[in-house]
């Protein structure tokens, strides 16, 4: 059991490593206050469009 949990977390840590090099190269337009703003975003914002601004920038 210990050893699926400790798989469990390396995958979560891999997978924000993964999207934060993936945010540099991508934008996203995001409208706040009635302007639009182009934000770096990760592969959650781009696909699911789920709005996690976390650092700056959408997960």
């Amino acid at each position: 059991m210990k050893d699926i949990l400790i798989g469990i977390i390396i995958v979560i840590v891999a997978f924000f490593i993964i999207d934060f090099i993936y945010t540099e190269k991508n934008t996203c337009l995001i409208d706040e206050n009635n302007s639009y703003s182009e934000v770096k975003c990760g592969i959650i914002k781009k696909e699911l469009n789920v709005d996690i601004d976390l650092f700056g920038r959408y997960w």
